[in-house]
């Protein structure tokens, strides 16, 4: 049953983004989706992980597996292209060049999935910069405590 909660442990600050994003800019469907998306739905880039892993092995989708996260251990390769503080800094300068502040909890939505992450997964400091994980070619020693 553990496995699972990974599917809801980014929705309390989702949720808290979205209040906000209502408050401060009544309803707007769009906005809402988008701070779904970067808040809870980032996850969607461990499919990336887990493919590019089960594309060399026996190609059979097993949602246990997926979800346990164990594919990371046996790759050795953490790539997760969504989980990159680089989105959240490209995020925080257009609202700032646009000056549609309506948007800062969209990428607060989003920087604050990389910061949970980060506070409870056992990871090096630079671990979720995607430049980071490159230069070290991905690499689960250079990425992982």
């Amino acid at each position: 049953m553990k496995k699972y909660i990974v599917l809801v442990e980014h929705l309390p600050l989702t949720i808290i983004c979205m209040a906000l994003t209502g408050y401060f800019n009544s309803f707007n469907l769009f906005l809402f989706f988008i701070c779904i998306v970067l808040g809870w739905l980032l996850d969607i880039d461990h499919l990336f992980d887990y493919l590019s892993y089960k594309r060399r092995h026996d190609f059979h989708f097993n949602l246990g597996e997926f979800l346990e996260g164990s594919y990371f251990k046996l790759s050795k390769k953490i790539y997760l292209p969504f989980h990159s503080y680089e989105i959240s800094i490209f995020l925080n300068l257009i609202v700032i060049l646009s000056e549609e502040f309506n948007l800062i909890f969209v990428s607060l939505a989003h920087t604050l999935h990389l910061l949970q992450d980060q506070l409870t997964n056992k990871v090096k400091p630079f671990s979720y910069f995607f430049a980071y994980r490159a230069l070290n070619n991905f690499n689960i020693n250079a990425v992982c405590k």
